[in-house]
């Protein structure tokens, strides 16, 4: 059977990000040392990057240190309706900082006015509020309006309170500006040398960590396709490492989700009247060169939905995920060598017509066309 399974977070496999580690050791120093500063604090990057690693550390840091903190996992909500898990987190909050549980109210509105009226009073005396939410952008959004309005838009106020917010997917549009443009991100990078994904493997896959220089070339150091490629072997595990990167696509859309990735995995980005030829090409179905505007609009918005591509405003189009992009078109290339060259070939071709249908944006499309070629040159 695959094992796409993410490792278990550790503290003693846990290597590398003292940058950001000193940051978040400051924001929680000045809470807890009774600072009445507040804010929201969003953890960004790309999939696999560390940002559940990095949060579950600080977390145990914090833990240690007896910080007034609660975790909140909005996976535990899916399928619920959306009052009733909001009013359950109210509940939570209101337990965690030493509130009643029941009789918080008859509705969430009632439930939101008690539950500060209890804050106010106590977290002025104690040493503030750390609360992370996890798993925010990928949950069911019906629930985050009701839990913007009653519970993160108003604590997002509140002094010494500090939240955290994560997850994979297209950023919520808060309505509240201390959720949204007002809050800070931090930006979870790959590790930037071999040797820290030796210091890694050395630690979660020690017999991999010889294979870390050529592991670390195909990754560009994203840990999770680290781990990945050091359990099923770099040279025939791309595909598993691909498949465990995608596990987060609920399974009923994961095989479709890999195939619109493949399909695109040879384009530096993307947009609607691409797609269509790409699909025709690795589906090899010249049907799909008929599709709609539409039907292309769809398959652009299962990748955003599924957190596998987002818009590029520097390239004014959609591109995959880096490591998505970069796993994908290393297995096709390895293990799918003609269909490799077929999508190349198409990309090609598209980029020489439009060299010559788009005339006052000719470079751009010749420079794509020179990558092509370049790419398949370097395979014969």
């Amino acid at each position: 059977m695959l094992d796409t399974t993410p490792p278990n977070y550790s503290p003693d496999k846990f290597v590398d990000r003292e940058k950001e580690l000193e940051e978040l050791e400051r924001m929680s120093r000045a809470l807890l040392e009774g600072s009445n500063g507040h804010g929201v604090l969003i953890f960004t990057g790309e999939r696999g990057v560390g940002k559940t690693w990095l949060r579950s550390h600080w977390h145990e840091l914090l833990r240690r240190q007896q910080a007034p903190l609660l975790w909140i996992d909005l996976k535990e909500y899916r399928g619920k309706d959306p009052n009733w898990a909001v009013a359950d987190i109210i509940r939570k909050v209101s337990v965690a900082t030493g509130g009643p549980e029941k009789r918080l109210g008859a509705d969430l509105a009632e439930m939101s006015r008690n539950l500060f009226a209890h804050l106010r009073k106590t977290l002025s005396g104690k040493k503030g509020l750390i609360l992370f939410i996890d798993h925010v952008y990928e949950s069911e959004w019906a629930l985050l309006p009701p839990l913007e309005d009653y519970l993160l838009a108003p604590l997002s106020l509140e002094p010494r309170v500090l939240i955290v917010l994560a997850g994979r997917g297209r950023l919520y549009p808060w309505k509240t500006p201390e959720l949204g443009i007002k809050a800070r991100m931090m930006e979870i990078k790959p590790f930037p040398e071999p040797y820290i994904t030796a210091q890694q493997l050395e630690r979660q896959v020690p017999r991999a960590a010889r294979d870390a220089p050529k592991i670390h070339n195909v990754t560009g150091g994203n840990p999770l396709a680290n781990y990945f490629l050091a359990i099923h072997g770099v040279d025939v595990g791309l595909g598993q490492a691909l498949e465990g990167l995608l596990v987060t696509v609920p399974e009923e859309h994961r095989r479709r989700a890999r195939e619109y990735v493949e399909a695109l995995c040879v384009l530096r980005d993307f947009d609607e009247e691409r797609i269509p030829p790409m699909l025709a090409v690795y589906y090899d179905n010249p049907s799909y060169r008929n599709w709609t505007y539409a039907q292309a609009r769809q398959v652009r918005e299962e990748l955003i939905r599924w957190a596998l591509a987002h818009w590029d405003a520097e390239r004014r189009a959609y591109v995959l995920d880096r490591i998505i992009r970069d796993l994908a078109e290393c297995f096709l290339r390895q293990q799918r060598p003609d269909k490799w060259r077929a999508l190349q070939n198409a990309a090609l071709e598209l980029y020489k017509n439009w060299v010559q249908e788009y005339p006052r944006t000719w470079e751009r499309w010749q420079q794509e066309a020179d990558h092509h070629q370049q790419q398949l040159q370097l395979q014969q």
